[in-house]
């Protein structure tokens, strides 16, 4: 299997893993020479147009590089996957910051853990470690899923985001697009708007004709909602998120036999901040 997963980032990164698995990608800054991170200004791209937030990367990938794999994954830069599939004795005795982290999920159900630089680097190192056959190990795992995505927010997604946004018209803008989209606008009272979970961080790794459906019916929404409002900071990135949510629950809906798996992640510690757990993640009034 063809697998990549992409880090992305929006500066120059502190941390970087670059292996046959994993990609760091950062949004409309040039290639290093010394191929420290891949840049999305080499194709087809919306590098300079922040509003879409990290949907940059995916919208460089997702034009420029889907032929190339079979499942594609994105990752926030400081807030990657827990992919945790190395034997536990040598996990233990390399890396065991991450062993206690394996241990500590499988102890608490929560959607992440806060890790210092020191913690979060280790973690990475373990990621650069894996030889040919614990590649091979991971992608067979990993093959065995349609979709994978971060352990969700449980809340009611219409009150989430009404508790961010005061005014409705974004959220009846987000629907009216849904409901106008091609994927839905032969659906009628399909969705249903009230679910009471939400996928956070654009995050996921999926086959990638999934993706190629994903990301056609999330840009025409988000086209749609741009149109129709005036918007600033990273704001079609927190649009996305629900995209992705409503689009995860039709399919699921369509098929129920597909093979969903939630992940927990690890989170970079914010500068001041102490270690401990991530309960959910909230988006910030940026409109």
């Amino acid at each position: 299997m063809r697998l990549k997963i992409f880090s992305c980032h929006h500066l120059r990164p502190e941390f970087t893993c670059n292996t046959e698995i994993f990609q760091t990608l950062v949004s409309n800054l040039p290639e290093p020479e010394d191929g420290s991170f891949m840049s999305d200004l080499n194709g087809i791209n919306i590098a300079g147009d922040n509003l879409y937030s990290e949907m940059r990367h995916q919208f460089y990938v997702w034009k420029n590089l889907l032929d190339r794999y079979d499942h594609i994954g994105f990752e926030h830069y400081r807030r990657p996957f827990f992919i945790d599939t190395l034997p536990s004795s040598r996990l233990a005795a390399e890396f065991p910051e991450v062993w206690m982290a394996r241990v500590l999920f499988r102890t608490i159900d929560k959607v992440g853990l806060l890790r210092s630089p020191e913690r979060f680097e280790q973690y990475l190192a373990m990621r650069r470690s894996l030889d040919p056959e614990a590649i091979a190990h991971l992608t067979r795992w990993l093959r065995g899923y349609d979709i994978v995505v971060p352990k969700p927010t449980i809340r009611n997604i219409e009150e989430q985001w009404k508790s961010c946004f005061e005014d409705d018209i974004y959220w009846n803008t987000l629907v009216d697009g849904i409901n106008a989209s091609q994927l839905f606008k032969a659906r009628t009272g399909r969705i249903y708007y009230q679910m009471e979970f939400c996928y956070f961080a654009n995050m996921y790794i999926m086959r990638s004709e999934l993706l190629d459906e994903y990301l056609t019916f999330c840009f025409e929404v988000l086209e749609f909602c741009r149109s129709r409002l005036v918007l600033k900071g990273r704001a079609l990135g927190y649009f996305s998120e629900r995209l992705f949510s409503f689009w995860l629950y039709d399919k699921r809906i369509e098929n129920p036999t597909m093979r969903v798996l939630e992940l927990p992640f690890l989170m970079l510690r914010p500068p001041g901040s102490a270690e401990g757990v991530e309960a959910s993640k909230a988006a910030a009034p940026l409109i």
